[in-house]
């Protein structure tokens, strides 16, 4: 069987701005799994990522000349691994909107991703339904029927915990508890949704949960908290407050009240407390979201909060706006309605951040769960960092 490689080096990875401009599309969690992840899991085999030139060396290569290159953006389903498997060396599959997977060389491949005529191939067209995602506020559009699947992958292959009696549950036999994760006189109810809390996560006393939920690994649901469905929660993640239908990456802290709504925020960020976000305009009209490919305001959508990119960091009761995007490593404060765009490595919201100083905080932040930055990805923010100019 050859190596499955997930690629986004592809028209369409800039649409998860900001989240794809320090890390594969491969690596962005959505549901319970990052789709390295989810891919893995559901072929049962190793999976590899392929991405762009300055990301490359955050993720390990493969020695095979040929392998199934597959969208990195595409959730992995049976028909799809089926036809896979029948592809034959130099041949493609795709269908309505984009290349689906190839199977042979890299270097042809990635020709064959950017749309270059001199790597035409025969190409099969896939008739049966896939789930795409087209770009960042498809995560938490999506993010409903992604828990879904995730929740059913996970029980093909593993036995739940016992449920601790001094819950209070609905729809028990939608409640996935695994094994090591503490949850105790919770109040969870899975008649719209299936819950998932994964191991060793920790639910504190008195939390709400309606599904669907996916609470990750090492988690920690702090007392009172209230969490509406299609919502994620990454792992090593800490949440409170009031989170409708939203994606917290890994390693990220919304530790305290404040509500956060149809929003994706990366990894190793913090919300501080207070800090709000709004979803829906006081007029009820829609919201255009920021596309950092034209450099305008687009995609108009009835409700969005705030794409956060990894490592930013939002100041005690900040207000903030409407379908607002933030780039990686902002230090993020100001008196009333946050504007609705700000770049990476923004200080405030009119200066730049000095990147000796961005990267001493993001230390200092990243100690505090025993981490720190890898030489690669500090090399990807000093890449970003010269970038993105004055």
């Amino acid at each position: 069987m050859p190596p499955i490689v997930l690629l986004d080096d592809a028209d369409w990875r800039n649409n998860f701005y900001p989240f794809s401009v320090n890390r594969s599309v491969a690596d962005l969690r959505i549901g319970i799994f990052t789709q390295q992840e989810r891919w893995e899991k559901f072929s049962g085999n190793n999976v590899y990522i392929a991405t762009i030139d300055y990301l490359s060396n955050l993720y390990e290569s493969i020695s095979e000349t040929d392998a199934w290159y597959v969208a990195a953006n595409v959730l992995p389903n049976t028909a799809l691994l089926e036809a896979l498997s029948n592809l034959h060396q130099g041949e493609a599959i795709q269908n309505e909107t984009q290349l689906i997977a190839f199977y042979g060389q890299y270097e042809r491949a990635l020709k064959l991703f950017n749309h270059q005529m001199d790597a035409m191939c025969a190409s099969h067209h896939f008739q049966h339904p896939l789930s795409i995602l087209h770009a960042a506020t498809d995560m938490f559009l999506m993010n409903v029927s992604i828990i879904h699947a995730d929740i059913a992958l996970i029980r093909s292959t593993t036995q739940p915990a016992v449920i601790d009696t001094s819950n209070r549950i609905e729809n028990a036999d939608a409640v996935f508890i695994a094994q090591g994760a503490i949850a105790k006189h919770v109040i969870i109810n899975a008649c719209d949704g299936p819950v998932y809390i994964g191991e060793n996560a920790l639910v504190m006393e008195g939390a709400l949960l309606r599904g669907p939920i996916a609470v990750g690994a090492n988690a920690v649901v702090k007392m009172g908290t209230a969490i509406y469905g299609g919502t994620s929660i990454g792992k090593h993640s800490v949440v409170g407050g009031e989170i409708k239908n939203s994606i917290i990456m890994d390693e990220t802290n919304k530790a305290h009240h404040g509500y956060l709504g149809d929003s994706v925020i990366g990894n190793w960020c913090n919300i501080g407390a207070g800090a709000s976000n709004s979803n829906i305009k006081n007029s009820g009209a829609s919201v255009a979201v920021w596309n950092d490919v034209t450099k305008t305001y687009s995609r108009l959508l009835h409700k969005c909060g705030v794409l956060m990119g990894d490592y930013t960091r939002v100041a005690i009761n900040s207000a903030i706006n409407t379908a607002s995007v933030m780039g990686i490593c902002c230090n993020v404060f100001g008196t009333g309605l946050l504007p609705r765009h700000l770049p990476h490595f923004s200080w405030g919201v009119e200066k730049k951040y000095a990147f000796e100083q961005a990267i001493q905080d993001i230390t200092h932040w990243m100690a505090f769960k025993k981490s720190g930055l890898s030489k690669h990805e500090m090399n990807v923010l000093k890449h970003i960092f010269d970038q993105s100019g004055e």
